[in-house]
């Protein structure tokens, strides 16, 4: 549907409970509880995602498993220099 289909069926249907409060401060309350959740949808995808304390824990005991097996002689390691060429 077009903005202007969805506007006009949105008035269609406010058009059957105006004469009903009631039913008019259900629908009030509706939009509004419909505006908050996508001001806090925006909200959240604006925001950066921060890695939990689990991932952290996680990332780091890999970051260890891999040196050890570079130590080990099980794994080969990249020189610094490709390193930091990445940056």
């Amino acid at each position: 549907m077009t903005t202007v289909q969805l506007t006009s069926a949105l008035q269609r249907e406010m058009s059957y409970i105006v004469t009903d409060e009631t039913m008019m401060e259900r629908a009030l309350k509706s939009l509004r509880k419909i505006r908050r959740e996508r001001k806090a949808e925006k909200e959240m995808a604006a925001e950066p995602q921060e890695d939990s304390e689990e991932q952290v824990m996680q990332s780091i005991r890999e970051a260890f498993r891999e040196l050890k097996l570079i130590k080990e002689g099980k794994e080969v390691g990249r020189p610094i220099e490709e390193l930091l060429n990445e940056l």
